[in-house]
């Protein structure tokens, strides 16, 4: 890894489940040869908030697997940010860019205080030719990576800035555990960056907001009138997470 100062702690080699008993799934349905050969090719690492993994342009040389955290996926122009994907706990990202040894198009850091599973590209390339659940395992991931972007893409041409920082806050809102209070979990200058504007309009964005039934207070996500709110966003405020069922949990 290029930055590998930016991280925190380096925990060593991983178990093909996960370390400390966090299951990686995509590596679950391999055989156990394959699990034991990716595991002698990673490593678990921790990072913290603002560490930068790797750069748009630079070669990917691993797999990168969130056990723990968020991940932003982004670029920068003329100084401003603009994240593509958040990529959250059980997430692979950029699985093309290894499989393929093709260039990062975006870059990746840390959002937030994160723990991931670092399989050393080459290998994951080699089994991958040999083995056709991890190849499978591999194109299901992306089907679904893919149904994200989709997903925000139409989020852009339908929706207006404040429709899409609406439908998101929802999201992030259900998505939250039971009696947990809902929170963004990174910064609204990081939540305009996601949405795609600019973070000057984004206070203008939240009391328009405030009058069609939600609201934030300081990061936690009030819901005052779930129809109205729904209405706003318009029909299907979020369409149903069926990548979820494809092993992506990406923001």
């Amino acid at each position: 890894m290029d930055n590998v100062a930016n991280s925190v702690a380096v925990d060593g080699a991983s178990s093909s489940s996960g370390p400390s008993g966090i299951d990686v799934p995509f590596l679950a349905c391999l055989p156990d040869d394959v699990r034991a050969r990716l595991a002698e090719a990673s490593r678990v690492e921790r990072f913290a908030p603002r560490a930068e993994l790797f750069t748009g342009g630079d070669m990917p040389h691993h797999l990168h697997v969130v056990l723990n955290g968020i991940v932003d996926l982004s670029c920068a122009y003329k100084g401003h940010e603009c994240t593509a994907l958040m990529m959250a706990a059980g997430d692979v990202f950029m699985p093309a860019a290894a499989l393929y040894s093709e260039p990062y198009l975006i870059s990746g850091r840390a959002l937030t205080a994160s723990r991931l599973l670092i399989i050393d590209a080459k290998a994951v390339r080699r089994e991958a030719q040999a083995c056709t659940e991890l190849a499978l395992a591999l194109a299901r991931i992306m089907a679904g990576q893919w149904r994200v972007a989709l997903k925000i893409i139409l989020d852009l041409k339908c929706r207006s800035p404040s429709q899409r920082l609406a439908a998101f806050l929802l999201r992030l809102h259900d998505g939250a555990q039971p009696r947990l209070s809902a929170e963004i979990p990174f910064s609204k200058r990081q939540l305009a960056a996601r949405i795609g504007m600019q973070p000057e309009t984004l206070s203008r964005t939240l009391q328009t907001l405030a009058a069609n039934g939600l609201y934030l207070r300081g990061r936690q996500i009030i819901v005052t009138d779930r129809a109205l709110a729904e209405e706003f966003c318009g029909p299907d405020p979020y369409p149903p997470a069926s990548e979820y069922e494809l092993g992506v949990h990406a923001l």
